[in-house]
This record gives structure tokens, sequence and C-alpha cells, in this order.
């Protein structure tokens, strides 16, 4: 079964991984393409009107997206107005005013576009004066003729229902995220595992037709939701769709963190695993044995970097990576034996590598326990039972414990039943296909655990023991109704990394979504970030400085909050002056404003991003 590998035979991973390497750059911004400028606006710049304009109107040069937005600030303050719509011929953005004149004063239009010819994103501003204020109209209702019975009826327009922002809705992949990990964990799991026990103590595997199907499939599985993985977090990183995150041009984004880091590289690992997908025999052969193990084995490996921060990071990662190295050997394994070794009766090479898993299958226990352990006392010591992510630790546990029960007896049945066995027969291969299938249907129930758990903060990485009274940004969004408050809190507060603290006073228990959207100054080109907020019990949610908030550029950026309760849906934004350099700024006092409830969120662009330039907070909500 040896053979010689001549390096030519290498060219196609190579040319793979150079390719995959590449290709984020083939998405690059043409040269040649030109930035979107104004043609016309309806008022010119530098006019004087006499009154508010019942709309206003730009008109730029070449069609534009629709990540468009348009901020109107008069006397230096932010107007709340409704969001600019883009015309038919996908040119011009206006902005209805006939409900909402402007205040007498100078006032400021600020624009942002993306252009569909050129990829990037462009802003700009003009001026126009207002002489006097609008006068205000009243109108009354219709007033129906009483009915035979005294009683007034009147027809009820209904008013449209309050949604969420694009911003919120595109980035909302968390659903996703936690499937597209159970499958690629689960998948190369299978792969990695299942060389391991060929190469350990089965190598006639590679000759058989089902083991060279099964480890295709697992690939296959392994790098489709590895990819879905790297977009849905993509989209979490730049608020954009889970559609256009697809697109490798977006993944650039997740350099920014170790986890991101880890995917990316998890991505390259998996494709360039198909080098000994293709030839199994590789992964026995000791010429190649060694790639051919280590390349999907360092792939399992980047999952122990999907958790960041905390007390011994360092131990931490390390850790991380033999806990899911000794997890794919074991539910791997476990996946080959019910698949395809115990798929009916055979000669004594499915008992020798029934045996062999055996062997393997205990170092891989006491790794997994005590790795697991150490990840216990460093992120969730002093917090199980008081955070979401401990409770789930404590089933999971649980979970692991009646899976290593199921392990041992069944290990145990092996031991006496196959202790002299020559050859597999169909009763003794179904009883084990069964008894192995449930240990290993546990496995998938630890992972769906696990997964679930990433959405939520240890107990050590919470707000716990954190104080926002060392944060240099405090902001305190508080509803005229008194149905919201909630504090942000942001440090340093300069372009970086940022960490960010939110606790939320009320409501608590009724709220379904909070989302938090930072959007960068009107001038620059630096990419917007949201955050969609998981509270734990006591109404906290904190965000180290690994990932933590990304600012690109210094300048005052337009913090928007979206808050989904059972007591209505709020939204507010704030200014966020961000300064330059990583350095701790001085402590800001803590701005609480309270604003009275409108009908209408104010300033949401067709981006769903507010996008306001005062210094105070401005707020709506509907409950």
């Amino acid at each position: 079964m040896k053979r010689s590998t001549p390096l030519f035979r290498c060219g196609g991973l190579f040319a793979a991984v150079a390719v995959l390497a590449v290709w984020p750059l083939l998405g690059a911004q043409p040269a040649w393409a030109a930035p979107v400028s104004v043609v016309s606006s309806v008022p010119t710049d530098g006019s004087v009107v006499a009154t508010s304009p019942t709309s206003i109107t730009v008109t730029f040069d070449q069609t534009i997206g629709s990540a468009s937005s348009v901020v109107i600030t008069c006397n230096g303050n932010a107007v709340p107005q409704p969001g600019a719509r883009t015309t038919e011929d996908l040119q011009s953005l206006v902005v209805d005013l006939s409900s909402k004149p402007l205040p007498r004063g100078s006032c400021v239009v600020g624009w942002k576009v993306q252009g569909l010819v050129d990829a990037g994103t462009s802003s700009g501003t003009f001026s126009f004066d207002i002489q006097q204020d609008t006068a205000a109209t009243t109108s009354t209702l219709p007033t129906a003729a009483p009915g035979a019975d005294g009683t007034v009826s009147t027809d009820v327009v209904p008013t449209p229902s309050a949604t969420p922002s694009a911003s919120s809705a595109s980035s909302n992949v968390g659903g996703a995220l936690g499937l597209a990990r159970i499958a690629a964990t689960l998948a190369l799991a299978a792969l990695f595992g299942s060389l391991a026990l060929i190469a350990v103590a089965w190598p006639e595997g590679v000759e058989y037709i089902l083991t060279i199907r099964f480890l295709r499939y697992a690939w296959l599985a392994a790098l489709l939701g590895t990819v879905v993985t790297v977009a849905c977090l993509a989209a979490q990183a730049t608020g954009n769709s889970f559609m256009s995150s697809l697109g490798p041009t977006n993944w650039f984004e997740l350099a920014h963190t170790t986890p991101g880091k880890a995917a990316l590289a998890r991505l390259l690992l998996v494709a360039a695993s198909a080098w000994v997908v293709i030839r199994p025999e590789r992964c026995i052969d000791p010429a190649t044995q060694l790639p051919a193990l280590a390349i999907p084995g360092l792939a399992v490996a980047t999952m122990g970097f999907s958790r960041a921060g905390g007390d011994l990071e360092l131990l931490g990662y390390g850790a991380g990576m033999l806990h899911a190295v000794a997890m794919a050997v074991w539910l791997g394994g476990l996946l080959l034996l019910a698949r395809v070794v115990l798929a009916g009766p055979g000669d004594d090479d499915l008992v020798h590598a029934v045996r062999g898993f055996g062997r393997m299958v205990t170092p891989a226990w006491i790794t997994v326990l005590a790795t697991g352990c150490f990840q216990l006392y460093r992120l969730d010591s002093g917090h199980l039972l008081g955070t979401d992510h401990g409770r789930l630790l404590v089933l999971k546990v649980i979970v692991v414990a009646a899976m290593v029960f199921v392990g041992v007896a069944t290990r145990q049945f092996i031991q006496a039943r196959l202790n002299r066995a020559d050859v597999m027969s169909a009763p003794m291969a179904g009883k084990l296909r069964r008894a192995i299938g449930m240990e290993a249907i546990i496995g998938v129930v630890v992972l769906g655990i696990t997964a679930w758990m990433l959405a939520s903060p240890p107990g050590n990485l919470s707000a716990s023991g954190v104080s926002s009274n060392k944060f240099a940004y405090q902001q305190r969004f508080v509803d005229s109704t008194k149905k919201l408050d909630l504090r942000l809190s942001i440090d340093p507060a300069a372009v970086g990394r940022n960490e960010m603290l939110v606790e939320v006073v009320k409501p608590r228990s009724s709220i379904s979504q909070i989302t938090i959207r930072f959007d960068p100054p009107l001038n620059s080109t630096a990419r917007s970030a949201v955050e969609s907020v998981a509270l734990s019990s006591a109404g906290i949610a904190y965000l180290p400085m690994d990932p933590g908030i990304q600012f690109a550029v210094a300048g005052a950026w337009t913090v928007t909050l979206d808050v989904v309760s059972a007591d209505g849906t709020f939204h507010q934004a704030a200014v966020l002056n961000v300064v330059a350099g990583t350095g701790a700024t001085p402590d800001i006092p803590l701005t609480t404003v309270t604003q009275p409830v409108v009908t209408s969120p104010p300033g949401v662009g067709t981006n769903g991003a507010t996008t306001t330039t005062t210094t105070n907070a401005t707020s709506t909500s509907s409950g």
C-alpha cells in the first residue's frame, strides 16, 4: 500500500489554496470607476427660500444603490425626517418634508450613497437658508352622522406597522449561524476522526468504496457549512445581508478579530483537505501521512479560537484546540463505525477497526473532560447558574456524562464479545451499530448545545464585575413613557477595538431584540458596525476588547438603538465622538435624554440606518 508522491502531485492543492487566497482581490474596485457626484439639487446649493420646502431632491450623475442616506441639520441641530427614497431611474434621492417642515435658519443637507458603477461610497453636503417658519396647519377628522342607536361610527385607516430597520433584518443571522456551525463541526469531525481511525487501526478502509464516498460527502458538507459560517460572521461584522456577505470581498472584516481569523483559516484548511479526500490512501502512506492528517487536524483545531478573552487566554486557546481535536477523534470515529465499518458483516479487518477505536477513544475521553473542566473554571467559575452560558454548560456536562456512560457500556460489550472474534457477523454488526449510533446521536446533541453556548457570553466574560464608571463614553436612553431605560457604555471610544457594555433597567423580560448600529461620519468611507445584543438574565451584555467594536476612523459616529419588546418598538439615536489613537479618553459625563413619543422614527434612510449629527440623542417609540 506504500506509494511515493512526486511534488507535482501536490500542485493541485497549492493552486487551490492560491486561488482562494487571491479570490477576494478579484472583487476590488477598478481604477477607472468614477465616484458619484451631484448634478443638481432642490433647493440648490447656497439658495435662500421663503419657507421650508415640501421635499428635498438630490440628483446624481450615475445610478445609485440602496445603501443611501440623507441627513439634514438646521442651525446646528439634526432634524428628524422620513427616510429618503430612491426614484425609479435610480439617480435621485427624495426626502418628503410635507408633514415635518424645516425650521427657519441655515440648513445643511448631507448625503451618502453607493454607486452601482462605482462600488465605493461617496458623500457630500450642500446648504440653503430658510427665511421664516412654515405656518402650522391643523386638520379635523370628518364627523360621521349618528346612527339609529345614537352612536357615531368612523372608518379608521390603519397605519403601517413598525418593522425592524434594514440593518437589523439584514444582520439577523443568529439562527443560520448556529445551524451552520453544527453542520460544519459535525462534518469536519467526521472527516478528521475517520482519517485518524483509518491511519491508526483500519488501513484496509481506504479500499472500500463506501469509505471513499463517506469521506467525500463529509468534506463537501464541511466546506459548505464553513462557507455559510464565514458568511454569517461577515454579515454580523458588517451589518450586510447574508446574501451579500457570501462574496469573499466582505470577508476581510473578519481579519480584525481572533475568532474571525480562525474562521478564515478554517475555510482554507477545509478546502485544502480535498487533497487527502481525493486520495484517502495518503493518510496511511508514510511519505504523505503527516500532511494528510495535519491539514484537516488543523482545521479542527481552529475551533479552539471561537471564544476570545478572559483570564489565561493563551492557555484557553491551547485547551480549546485540544478539546476540539479530541472531540473530533471521538465523534468522527463513532460516525465512521456506525455508517461504514458496521454497515454489514465482514472480515477480521472490521473487528480490528472496532477494537482500535476502543484504544483511541480512552485518551480522547480524558482530553475532552480535562480541557472541558479547565474551560469551565476559566470562563464560568462562580457563574454556573447565574448566566445563560453557565446553565447551558451544566446541561452540556449532563449530556456528555450520558454519552460517556453509553460509550463505557459499549466498550465493555465489545471487549467481552469481540475479544476472540475473527470475523464480524451480521447480528453482531447490527447490535454494535445501534449502540454506537446512539452514542453518536448524543454527540450531535452536544454539538448543538455548544453552538447555542457560543451565542451567549460566559459569566467571566460578561458584565459581571464590570463597572460602567470606567468607560469613556456613556449614553443613557430613556423613553418619555418610562417603558425604556438603557445605558450604553463604550471604552476607550477611540479608533481601533473598543469594549461595549449594555445595561437594561427596563423593559427586561419582554425584550425580543436589541440592535445597536454604529455609522461612520458623513465624509468617511469606513464601514458601519452592527451588534445584535444578547442579554443575560440580569439584563446586561458585555463585549470584551477582542472581538470588540471596531472604529476605523475618528469623528462623530452615529449610534442607532433599536429595541423590539412587548411594550413597544423603540428607536433612538445619539452621537459618539471617536478620538484618534487607542489610548483611554477622559470620562464623559453621563447624558440622559428623554424625548416625546412621535409616530415615525427620526432620520431613517433607505438603508435602515439613522444618521444624525446632533450631540443629543433623538428617540421614537411605538407602544
